[in-house]
């Protein structure tokens, strides 16, 4: 993450983050579908919980001390505002009712607003500020 001055990494499986990074819309011509992106990218918000979200300090700070008030059992400080978020122990978690309902809780804990709703396909309400990272990077 700091290589790339990114202030956000996730692990999963493929499927997993296809099936929250990605969906199907119906064509314009009326013929068939067409893949999309729920989001393009992390300026737009978060697509959903995987396996492992590192967060950096812009999503540090969007969460807040709803971020710290995880539990212990999957939230790691990693150090100078870079946070780990693990949902379940294990990537095969991920699509499971368990897992589902995990990453459901810990996204309603954290705020649904800061990510997109995949039930009516919706944008997040709340986005990390990332003005400093422009300058950065530039």
């Amino acid at each position: 993450m700091r290589l790339v001055s990114s202030p956000l990494a996730k692990a999963s499986l493929g499927e997993d983050i296809e099936r929250k990074t990605r969906r199907m819309v119906p064509s314009e011509d009326g013929l068939g579908s067409i893949e999309t992106f729920t989001l393009r990218n992390y300026s737009a918000g978060l697509s959903g919980l995987f396996w492992r979200n590192f967060f950096g300090p812009p999503f540090v700070r969007m969460f807040g001390e709803r971020l710290v008030s995880l539990p212990e059992d999957c939230r790691k400080p990693l150090g100078e505002e870079l946070v780990l978020v693990q949902p379940y122990e294990l990537p095969t978690e991920a699509g499971t009712a368990q897992g589902d309902a995990r990453e459901r809780a810990l996204i309603e804990q954290l705020g649904p607003g800061c990510f997109y709703d995949h039930e009516h396909h919706t944008p997040p309400t709340r986005l990390p500020a990332l003005e400093h990272l422009s300058k950065v990077i530039h």
